[in-house]
C-alpha cells in the first residue's frame, strides 16, 4: 500500500513558553473522580487509573480512543480502524453499555442509540486536560451505566494569570491525513476563559476488508470539527461559576459490512453539549451544583449502489436525534477530622426522534425519566484505615426503583504499602430504543450487577515506582437480549441471561533513573454467559467475549537524555481473539477466530530553542498485518508528524 507523508507546520503567537515534557510522572495525583471530591490518589481505596497532561501531549497524533486501548483491563475496538469508525469500549471485559462516559464529572449519553453509549469521535485530544480511568461498580456515584466503571474525560481550562494566551498547531502524516488546532486564554479579574478549536480530517482507506485485492474498494475519508469552550467566574471568595460547551460534527464514509464495500454510504454526527457548574466552598465542606444538556443528531445516508449487490439493503436513510438533560445536586460534609459525608440527588430526563426508511418513533414514546438520590460516608486516614460505605435509590419513570449499594476499605501500611477491596453492585436501565422502539419491550428491568475487586498497591517513599495487583469478578443478572420471533416485527428485547467476567491486571510505573520513565501493564480477561437452553431448558455457559482478548500486555519506555529531546517506545501485545461473523451467503453467524499480533510504537519530540517544538509519532513500525473485526482493515505502519512554535 502506497504510504504518504505529510509535514506540516505552524507558528505560534503566544504569551506562554512551551514546556518540554518531563520523563518523569507524578505516581500520586490529586484525583476527583473516586469520591467526587479533590484527593490524592493515595489515600482512595478505589482502582484508579491516570492519563494526565503530560501523556496526552505525548500522544498529539494519536485520537483518544487509541490512548484509552493501551490501559490495563481496557479494549477500544474500532480505534484502529478508520477514523469515525464505530468505537467499542470493553472494560474488564463488559459489554460496551456497561461503561459510562463522563465529561467533566458529568454523565455523557447519546438517547437515540440502540445501547446509548456516548460516541468517543466525538472528542479531541488536544481539547482534554487528563482522563481519569474509574474502575469497578460505581453506580451509588454516579447512577445507570457504571456497571464496569467510569471514564472521566476532563476538559482543559484556563489556569494561569496571563490576559492573553493564543496558540495553534498543525500536523499531518500517513493516509492525507491533517489536524489544526487553534485557541486563545486568559484570565482578567475575576473571569477566566478558554477557546479552543480543532480540525482532523484524512483521507483514509478501505474499512472493508479486500480479501482479492482487486475489487477497487474505495478510501474512507473523515472530516471532523470541533469547537470547545470553558468561561470560569470567582464570583465570590468562595464561589465559583464554570460554564461549559462543545460543538463537534464529523463526516465519515462507511462500508457495508465485513468484506463488502459501499461507495456511497455516509454518516454525519452532530454533537452540542453544554452545563453550568456552581461550586460553594465553606469551612466544613463544600456544595456544587450541576446542570448539563447533550443534544445529538445523526444521519445516515446510503444510496443504492451501481451495480446492485444482491446484498445490499440499500437504499437506506436514518435520522436521530437525541436529547439529554441533567440536573444534579451534592454536597461535601467533613464531619470530623476523620468523618466525611457526601450527599446528593439527580435528575435525567431523555427524549428521541428516530425516522428511517422504515418507519418514524417520535418523543412521545421514546422518552424517560430518572431521578436518584445517594449518599457516602466516609473514614479518612484512621491510623491508616480509609473506607467509604454508601448507597443510591433511583427511580425510573418505566420500571420503578433500583437500589445500589458500595462498601469501599483500604489500609496503608508504613505509608508505601496499600490493601483495598470494594465490594459494589450497580445496573444499568434499559435504552428508550429498548423500551419503545418497534422492538422494544416496556416491561424489560434494568441489568443489575454486583461485583468484587480486591487488591495490594505499592507506592515507595523516594515516588519512584508504583505497582498494583488487583483481582476482579463481576456477576450481571437480567441481560437485555435481542430474540428473533418469526412473526411480525421478528424479533423483540428481553431480560433472560447472566453475565459473569473476571480476571486481574498488573500495572506499574517505574522510573529507575531521573531521565527514565517505564510503564507496563498486562490484563487476564475471563467471561462467559449463562443461558437457557431450548432443547433441554437447562442453563447453558458459553464464552462470548468476542473480539476481546483474554490476554493483553502494555510496555513502554521513556528517555529523556536533555532537557530539549524526548523519545519513548512502546509495545502491544493482544491475545487471540473469536469473533462472530454474520455470513451473507448463508444467513448464519460464525464463530471466526482473529489472530494474536504485536506493534511497536516510536516517539519523538525536539525542542531546539524555548518556542519551538517538533513532534513525530510512527505506529506500528513493523507494519503488521492484524485484524480486531473480522473482515475489517486495521491500520499498516502510519506516522504524524508536526511542528508547535510559541512566542512569549
Amino acid at each position: 500500500m502506497k504510504k504518504k507523508f505529510l509535514l506540516v507546520a505552524a507558528v505560534i503567537i503566544s504569551s506562554q513558553l512551551y514546556a518540554q515534557r518531563d520523563s518523569t510522572k507524578q505516581l500520586d495525583d490529586v484525583v476527583f473522580t473516586a469520591n467526587k471530591y479533590p484527593q490524592k490518589q493515595s489515600s482512595t481505596g478505589k482502582v484508579l487509573t491516570v492519563i494526565d497532561r503530560a501523556q496526552l501531549e505525548n500522544n498529539t497524533g494519536r485520537t483518544i480512543a487509541q490512548v484509552l486501548n493501551e490501559q490495563a483491563g481496557l479494549i477500544i475496538n474500532g480505534s484502529q480502524n478508520p477514523l469515525g469508525s464505530n468505537q467499542t469500549i470493553y472494560l474488564r471485559g463488559a459489554g460496551s453499555a456497561n461503561t459510562l462516559i463522563l465529561v467533566d464529572g458529568v454523565p455523557a449519553n447519546d438517547a437515540s442509540g440502540i445501547s446509548g453509549e456516548f460516541d468517543l469521535n466525538q472528542f479531541s485530544i488536544d481539547q482534554v486536560e487528563r482522563i481519569e480511568i474509574l474502575k469497578g461498580a460505581q453506580s451509588v456515584l454516579y447512577g445507570s451505566d457504571a456497571v464496569a466503571g467510569v471514564i472521566n474525560i476532563i476538559t482543559k481550562k484556563q489556569t494561569g494569570n496571563r490576559k492573553v494566551t493564543l496558540n495553534a498547531s498543525a500536523a499531518g502524516g500517513t493516509y492525507g491525513t491533517f489536524k489544526g488546532t487553534a485557541g486563545v486564554s486568559g484570565k482578567l479579574n475575576a473571569f477566566s476563559y478558554n477557546l479552543r478549536y480543532t480540525r482532523l480530517q484524512s483521507k483514509g482507506f478501505s474499512a472493508a476488508q479486500d480479501v482479492d485485492a482487486n475489487k477497487n474498494f474505495d478510501k474512507d475519508g473523515y472530516e471532523h470539527d470541533v469547537l470547545g469552550m470553558n468561561l470560569t467566574a470567582q464570583a465570590a471568595k468562595n464561589w465559583k461559576l464554570n460554564f461549559f460547551s462543545q460543538l463537534g460534527e464529523y463526516r465519515t464514509d462507511l462500508d457495508d459490512a465485513s468484506f463488502t464495500d459501499d461507495k456511497n454510504s455516509r454518516a454525519e454526527n452532530k454533537n452540542l453539549q453544554a452545563g453550568i457548574s456552581s461550586l460553594y466552598n465553606f469551612n466544613k465542606g463544600s456544595f456544587t451544583v450541576n446542570l448539563n444538556l447533550n443534544n445529538i443528531k445523526r444521519i445516515l445516508k446510503d444510496e443504492k449502489n451501481i451495480p446492485a449487490d444482491p446484498n445490499d439493503f440499500d437504499p437506506f436513510n436514518g435520522l436521530y436525534k437525541g436529547r439529554s438533560v441533567f440536573a444534579e445536586t451534592f454536597t461535601n460534609l467533613n464531619l470530623t477530622d476523620h468523618v466525611g459525608l457526601l450527599a446528593g440527588a439527580d435528575l435525567r430526563n431523555q427524549n428521541a426522534d428516530i425516522e428511517t426508511t422504515y418507519g418514524k418513533l417520535g418523543d412521545d414514546s421514546l422518552h424517560a425519566t430518572q431521578v436518584s438520590g445517594y449518599a457516602s460516608f466516609f473514614l479518612k486516614s484512621l491510623a491508616g484505615f480509609n473506607a467509604e460505605l454508601g448507597g443510591r435509590i433511583t427511580n425510573h419513570s418505566k420500571f420503578g426503583a433500583a437500589f445500589t449499594y458500595s462498601f469501599n476499605p483500604s489500609y496503608i501500611i508504613n505509608k508505601e504499602v496499600k490493601l483495598f477491596a470494594n465490594i459494589a453492585s450497580g445496573f444499568r436501565a434499559p435504552t428508550l430504543y429498548n423500551l419503545a422502539s418497534e422492538y422494544g419491550n416496556i416491561e424489560l428491568e434494568p441489568e443489575r450487577s454486583t461485583s468484587l475487586e480486591a487488591g495490594v498497591q505499592y507506592i515507595n517513599l523516594k515516588n519512584t515506582i508504583n505497582l498494583r495487583v488487583v483481582y476482579f469478578n463481576r456477576i450481571i443478572k437480567d441481560v437485555i437480549i435481542f430474540r428473533s420471533l418469526f412473526v411480525a416485527p421478528y424479533g423483540k428485547y428481553y431480560n433472560a441471561d447472566k453475565q459473569k467476567g473476571n480476571g486481574f491486571e498488573v500495572e506499574a510505573t517505574i522510573r529507575p533513573a531521573d531521565r527514565w520513565n517505564i510503564t507496563a501493564n498486562y490484563a487476564f480477561v475471563d467471561g462467559s454467559v449463562e443461558t437457557k437452553s431450548g432443547a433441554t431448558g437447562k442453563d447453558t455457559s458459553i464464552y462470548n467475549l468476542f473480539r476481546r482478548p483474554k490476554n493483553a500486555l502494555n510496555v513502554t519506555v521513556g528517555f529523556q537524555p536533555c532537557k530539549k529531546f524526548f523519545v519513548s517506545a512502546g509495545t502491544r501485545w493482544v491475545d487471540k481473539r473469536d469473533d462472530l461473523y454474520f455470513n451473507p451467503n448463508t444467513f448464519a453467524s460464525e464463530r471466526k477466530e482473529l489472530k494474536a499480533y504485536y506493534n511497536l510504537d516510536l516517539y519523538a519530540s525536539y525542542q531546539p530553542v524555548k518556542a519551538v517544538k517538533i513532534f513525530a509519532d510512527l505506529r506500528n513500525v513493523t507494519n503488521q498485518l492484524y485484524f480486531d473485526q473480522f473482515g475489517y482493515n486495521n491500520r499498516r505502519f502510519n506516522v504524524m508528524a508536526g511542528v508547535v512554535v510559541m512566542f512569549e
